[in-house]
């Protein structure tokens, strides 16, 4: 609040309250004194509007957003009962080493192909259709291990899962087998 001659109205009638002897009486003020600006002791901010502005912002993002689908990769866990059926047939094992040669069963008996740039395995075709034969006779679905040593290319495993595509089998488990 500005005290002294700039505002000469304001001035002339501005007056303040004093208390003598239980009276209260009314004094105007000097009308010449030097322009003096009166500090509040302790400044204060208020904050209220900006905390509003805050949650309106807040709002505003949590219902102009769309919130993304995730998209839910379908699993089947394995069941604990095992049929008998499912037993009687041992799965086909797929083993492919680290210079990119491919091995049919367990013990490596039957050297499927050896050449890295032979995209086309039409052996490996042969012996899962073979396998899916075996196994819709029996009226269960073919399974197929894959072991993989840990340096083989890429490309090599991609050629081996498009002959499985091709020969139809879809239940493929990438196995890690010790040599026993």
């Amino acid at each position: 609040m500005w005290r002294g001659q700039g505002d000469l109205c304001r001035i002339a009638c501005q007056k303040f309250l004093c208390c003598k002897q239980g009276r209260i009486t009314l004094r105007a003020m000097a009308r010449h004194k030097k322009l003096e600006m009166v500090e509040d002791e302790d400044p204060k901010l208020d904050i209220s509007s900006l905390i509003d502005v805050c949650f309106l912002l807040l709002i505003y993002f949590l219902v102009a957003t769309s919130l993304i689908q995730e998209r839910k990769l379908d699993m089947s866990m394995p069941g604990q009962s095992v049929s008998d059926t499912a037993s009687q047939i041992e799965p086909a094992l797929i083993r492919i080493i680290k210079d990119g040669t491919i091995y049919w069963g367990k013990d490596n008996s039957l050297m499927i192909d050896n050449d890295m740039n032979n995209h086309n395995l039409a052996t490996l075709v042969q012996q899962l259709e073979a396998k899916k034969q075996e196994a819709s006779a029996v009226g269960t679905k073919p399974v197929v291990q894959l072991w993989v040593e840990g340096d083989v290319p890429h490309q090599r495993v991609i050629d081996v899962m498009n002959a499985l595509t091709e020969a139809g089998i879809t239940t493929v488990a990438l196995t890690d087998l010790k040599d026993d």
